[in-house]
């Protein structure tokens, strides 16, 4: 027998179908009323007590007493504002604790499923759960069906509706002759349909779907004999919902209006749309949280389509690499992609809500397994609530525990059932804590930064074979170039003073173009900007030296032969927390793989114009400093994995396993 359910009931006819349903299957059951919102015809003969919406408290610790193991969430209860929410100091706490303010209504649902699920105990059901017969499934419901002018609109009508629920702004859409002329917003279906009454001539659709970002356990779209009659009023063709995600109440009340009203009534099974693959397909889940890991991302994705006969799925959150490769992206990745303590900031409330949202997708969708890379404050805090029965948790890219912070690897043992180690010398930190951790190599031994062709990059930009080359990359982000643009242009100045005929090469992405031009057009050497990962590499092989930001780049540099030197200023609030919190000497992997300074660095106050210039002629000045960093850069790439399995290759492999998704060549 299942356990005791608690219906709490707000407006409409679902509270009274969920307690008949309960009656028919002798479940025990009780009705939560809240104030205002539920019919008292509907609960008066059914054990039920009322509560306002506010009083948290009281309902929690009633619901308890009474052995109540199970919530469903039935009926509408429009968004109130915090004068309507009444709150006792239980709920006060939710509001403040979640910034209640803040978040969207699929994203409010998911903090209060959250909230009772972990902190209070409670299991959370679909109304589906109760009763099945009240989802929607696949074609007409009464004898109507679109016409070929309906299903344009349904098409075109379903792609706004998932945009509008993406973006956390409502459910429902009203598409008429290939335009959308009406989105559901605070005043929800009724009010939609009102805006968009026209009874000149039968024609057009309401579409309802589910929120990508909602827990389909609470506020699916529904839709009711009121319904219907809107739709009648307001003169359209009939209404599309979603096979699965979407609830009918009173299917044969339903069925029997929209035939007399001529309208159609019809359930659209749409997978979505993760590389074509069959909705069975295996789902794996990834989230990138910058450009580095949407690289990283990519090449994972192809490998592990490289390693099985069966087709997968992907989705999450991933740039243009991932997209290529069939994921689909809940949000841009450039909504992740934020650097720094204090940079982090004013962006918080937006990560907050993108937590939840991505938390709750994974929780819905239930992937075969999900990999977060990088990015460990948001991906951390997305997986500890995204945890689900049956989902295994992988992050690539092991939190830096040797330099910071070492308490951090038994909070990451909680959380993840593995994890993906870029240096050969992190796994035992992890072991320590009871995690499984495997190194499987950096990814900057499988890329081509040591492929490019430095010939006919001088000869396309007009550099003469003997002429001095420096090659400058202030960084990726905006924040990194704001901060060392101008230094840089400062070095630079005081290089070519020094240093006859010198040409100066400005490598780039196509997002931070602009602020790059802007930055370098004073410059008295004005370099050339180039675009795009094979221009970088020619002009790795093209050049003499190399001044650049901290990051990955140095493993490209080092990967490429081309000697550098490293700087990297954070904001001074930034810079305080992390001088704190720093255990190692250095933050150039070559010189932490080595354990030696073989690449000069200069951060802080020590990235200066001056300090900056004297260190790049040094290395333009002297063959055997730029041989002897070019030979220990190369052993610091072999032992970062260069010779052996592409890591994206071991990468697949440990998925896949933990996925318990067959390799077609398991040995390989």
């Amino acid at each position: 027998m299942p356990p005791k359910l608690a219906i709490i009931a707000g407006r409409g006819a679902l509270p009274g179908l969920l307690v008949r349903a309960c009656r028919r299957s002798g479940r025990a059951f009780l009705v939560i009323a809240l104030e205002g919102y539920a019919d008292p015809a509907t609960v008066k003969d059914a054990p039920h007590r009322w509560y306002r919406l506010g009083a948290a408290g009281t309902m929690i610790e009633f619901l308890k007493g009474e052995g109540v193991a199970e919530l469903v969430f039935a009926g509408g209860v429009p968004r109130p504002g915090f004068r309507q929410w009444a709150p006792d100091w239980r709920t006060l706490r939710f509001i403040l604790g979640r910034t209640v303010w803040r978040l969207g209504d699929g994203n409010l649902l998911n903090a209060m499923i959250d909230t009772l699920e972990r902190d209070e105990g409670f299991r959370v059901v679909g109304p589906e759960a109760v009763d099945p017969g009240l989802l929607a499934g696949p074609g007409p419901v009464g004898r109507i069906a679109p016409d070929a002018a309906a299903q344009r609109d349904i098409d075109l009508g379903w792609r706004e509706a998932k945009a509008l629920g993406t973006a956390d702004r409502g459910q429902a859409v009203v598409a008429r002759d290939g335009r959308i002329i009406g989105r559901e917003d605070r005043g929800g279906t009724d009010a939609l349909l009102a805006r968009c009454a026209d009874t000149r001539a039968r024609a057009g659709v309401l579409v309802k779907t589910m929120r990508p970002i909602q827990d389909r356990r609470v506020d699916l779209p529904a839709i009711g004999l009121q319904t219907v009659d809107g739709v009648a009023a307001a003169g359209l063709a009939g209404i599309a919902i979603e096979a699965g995600g979407a609830l009918i109440v009173d299917r044969d009340a339903v069925a029997a209006a929209a035939d007399k009203a001529g309208l159609f009534v019809t359930g659209v099974a749409r997978g979505r749309r993760e590389a074509g693959a069959p909705a069975d397909a295996p789902l794996i889940y990834l989230l990138a949280g910058e450009p580095s890991g949407d690289n990283l991302g990519g090449r994972i994705m192809q490998a592990l389509k490289s390693r099985v006969e069966v087709e997968l799925r992907f989705a999450g959150v991933g740039g243009e690499r991932m997209i290529a490769e069939g994921l689909d992206s809940l949000v841009p990745l450039s909504k992740l992609s934020v650097m720094g303590v204090a940079e982090i900031v004013p962006h918080v409330p937006r990560l907050y809500r993108l937590i939840y949202r991505l938390a709750a997708d994974i929780r819905a969708r239930k992937p075969a397994v999900v990999l977060t890379i990088d990015n460990p404050a948001f991906n951390f805090a997305v997986a500890a609530r995204a945890r689900a029965p049956g989902v295994r948790f992988v992050h690539l890219n092991a939190p830096k525990v040797w330099a910071y912070r070492p308490g951090r690897a038994h909070r990451v043992a909680r959380i993840y059932d593995h994890l993906l180690c870029l240096l050969p010398f992190e796994p035992p930190y992890f072991h320590r804590a009871g995690m499984p951790a495997s190194f499987i190599g950096h990814p900057v031994v499988e890329s081509a930064a040591g492929q490019g062709d430095g010939a006919r990059f001088r000869a396309a930009h007009g550099i003469a074979a003997g002429a001095p080359l420096l090659c400058v990359l202030p960084g990726s982000r905006g924040g990194e170039i704001a901060r060392l643009l101008p230094v840089f242009g400062q070095a630079v100045e005081r290089i070519a003073g020094r240093v006859p005929g010198l040409r100066v090469v400005l490598p780039t992405v196509g997002a931070m173009e602009r602020r790059v031009r802007d930055g370098v057009a004073a410059w008295t050497q004005r370099p050339l900007i180039v675009l795009g990962d094979d221009e970088k590499f020619a002009a790795f092989a093209a050049a003499d030296a190399a001044l650049a930001a901290s990051g990955t780049v140095s493993l490209e540099l080092a990967l490429a032969r081309l000697p550098a030197v490293i700087a990297y200023r954070l904001s001074e609030l930034s810079a305080v927390i992390v001088r704190r919190l720093k255990r190692v000497p250095y933050i150039t992997i070559s010189n932490l793989v080595l354990n030696r300074p073989v690449v000069p660095e200069l951060t802080q106050e020590n990235c200066t114009p001056e300090r900056l210039a004297d260190a790049v002629l040094g290395l333009l000045g002297d063959r055997n400093t730029r041989d002897e960093q070019i030979r220990l850069s190369e052993e610091a790439m072999r032992m970062l994995g260069k010779g052996g399995p592409a890591p994206s290759l071991r990468a697949a492999d440990i998925l896949l396993d933990i996925a318990g998704i067959a390799r077609k060549n398991a040995r390989t």
